[in-house]
């Protein structure tokens, strides 16, 4: 799924929102995609949105790798305003 989707959910509904071709951001007809008044236009929504892929409420088991709370290959990672080496809840 990762390289088909941008946010994966576990155990949780979606917001609801559809995405469909007809679907427009920024105010009345015509849409706009200004980037000053919408999620959608360039660059302000690459700003917003620099992540590839979301994860939200996934188990560790099936998170990647590099996202799991254990950090065997000593991955540099920002945690709580923090650059750390260490597993996440290890105390320092």
């Amino acid at each position: 799924l990762r390289s088909r989707v941008g946010r994966l959910i576990a155990d949780r509904m979606p917001t609801g929102v559809l995405v469909s071709p007809a679907q427009q951001h920024g105010g009345p007809f015509p849409a706009s995609t200004q980037p000053g008044f919408t999620a959608v236009g360039l660059p302000a929504a690459i700003l917003r949105f620099t992540a590839l892929q979301a994860y939200d409420n996934v188990p560790d088991a099936l998170l990647p790798p590099e996202l799991r709370d254990r950090n065997p290959g000593g991955l540099p990672r920002w945690i709580d305003q923090h650059c750390t080496t260490a597993d996440i809840g290890a105390t320092p």
